[in-house]
């Protein structure tokens, strides 16, 4: 986003998870990280640590992909952070595989399907896991309304739309490229998603967590989240986790999954097949460093027991209050 205006939502949670994985990474001993940085942008606020930290600043998009490759072909692991919109998080992850290097995070193929709305929900309703309903808006069915029109492939709540009338749903569909976005219907319940390491098939669950989602002016708002907001009690959110794990056995490392809690229980939204902002609150939270949990997977180890969260808090992100004093 080097030529143009970087959306200051995007700008603000992609700080969020790179400070949190860099300060994650600094206090895991024997690594020298290097990050690459949008020359515009100040340099995040990072924890003292002995590890080695260099930055390399890009300000203009013309030789992004040659610096990238550059500094790829130095490394012998690289850990993208970046939306799944058009295709980049998928692109950058193959780059990594092409390179011969360590990807502490999911293959392309398991992107590639995360990325997709209505293709992850065709993938998991048909394993038994229970999704929001989600269609392409040229579906020419009934619709029930009110409804919520997304791009297909996005992140967060970008350009998501509630649309409660027949009439706005037809304008939707004819200023819109139908092929881009999905319907999906507005669910009554609460948001929460789910903080998650997988690997070859299996789960473990980190944190289960509430999402401070608004809606204003037809639009929905991400206004932050409270990490480990919950305990797992009854073992309900950990059993999904491993039902995706077997239905999307290529996830690996850190993902997260949004769904809705609804009087029948919860029902999954998207699958993030990458850091998300939660995992902003999650070492506080646990008082575990959850990306030298991955590195331990990365070197051959397994999963491991779950957590015992007795000794866990709850960690508030409040977005709005960090723009504020960004």
């Amino acid at each position: 986003m080097l030529a143009e205006p970087a959306p200051r939502s995007l700008a603000l949670e992609g700080d969020l998870m790179v400070s949190a994985l860099l300060d994650d990474l600094l206090a895991v001993p024997g690594i020298e990280l290097l990050a690459l940085r949008d020359a515009r942008l100040a340099r995040p606020p990072l924890q003292q640590a002995t590890t080695p930290m260099h930055w390399v600043n890009l300000a203009t998009s013309d030789n992004f992909n040659l610096v990238w490759q550059a500094q790829l072909a130095a490394s012998d692991a690289a850990w993208p952070i970046a939306p799944e919109s058009g295709g980049v998080l998928e692109h950058l992850c193959q780059d990594v595989l092409d390179a011969g290097k360590s990807l502490p995070s999911s293959p392309p193929a398991a992107v590639r399907l995360a990325a997709s709305k209505s293709a992850t929900a065709e993938h998991l309703a048909r394993r038994g896991i229970a999704v929001v309903p989600t269609y392409p808006l040229a579906w020419p069915g009934a619709w029930p309304l009110p409804c919520v029109v997304k791009p297909d492939q996005g992140a967060g709540c970008g350009d998501t739309r509630i649309l409660r009338t027949r009439v706005a749903l037809e304008k939707a569909r004819s200023v819109l490229r139908a092929r881009d976005y999905v319907v999906q219907p507005l669910v009554e319940g609460e948001a929460l998603s789910l903080s998650i390491l997988f690997h070859a098939g299996e789960a473990r669950l980190l944190s289960c967590n509430r999402q401070y989602v608004v809606e204003s002016g037809g639009r929905f708002i991400f206004k932050g989240c409270l990490v480990n907001a919950f305990v797992d009690a009854h073992g309900i959110y950990q059993a999904l986790a491993n039902r995706i794990a077997q239905a999307v056995p290529g996830l690996w490392g850190y993902a997260g999954i949004d769904l809705m809690l609804t009087e029948q229980g919860p029902v999954v939204l998207e699958i993030n097949p990458r850091l998300t902002t939660c995992y902003a609150g999650l070492r506080k939270a646990l008082g575990v460093n959850p990306a030298s949990c991955v590195l331990a997977l990365l070197q051959g180890e397994k999963l491991g027991e779950p957590l015992d969260w007795k000794d866990s808090t709850a960690v508030e992100i409040d977005l709005e209050a960090l723009d504020v004093h960004s």
